[in-house]
């Protein structure tokens, strides 16, 4: 079974006019995913030393021989930058909102068995029974 030409011509005609006549599809601008809190942290933990695998490279380990890039002075860079963020989220995260007070909970230690009024017939929970075995 051999295709006819008229059968391919017409296939091709029918696909450019549904190509000609399709809607022109609108691109929507994309939001930007902001990194969220830990993943910010795990960038920022390696921004001056980097990861195992990018301190590995012939040209770091070069530039460590001849007196570049002191790996001690890196981590002391982000370990520096790592404390600046986390002070500022600390300080955006407490005095975002104002202080809420609020009553404190019921606490069972706030008395003792020896202070509470003795009554003929002792609360469940509050008597000690000592048995013998």
């Amino acid at each position: 079974m051999a295709i006819r030409l008229a059968q391919v011509s017409s296939m091709v005609g029918l696909m450019a006019a549904t190509l000609a006549f399709a809607p022109a599809a609108l691109a929507q601008e994309a939001q930007p995913q902001l990194p969220t809190i830990p993943d910010a942290f795990d960038d920022l933990m390696s921004t001056y030393s980097g990861d195992f695998f990018s301190n590995r490279t012939i040209s770091r380990q070069g530039a460590r021989i001849v007196g570049f890039g002191f790996p001690e002075k890196e981590l002391e860079w982000d370990a520096h930058a790592t404390s600046a963020v986390f002070r500022e989220l600390m300080r955006l995260q407490n005095t975002a909102d104002p202080t809420l007070r609020v009553p404190d909970l019921a606490n069972p230690y706030s008395s003792s068995l020896l202070t509470m009024p003795s009554t003929q017939v002792p609360l469940v929970g509050t008597e000690f029974i000592f048995e013998r075995f």
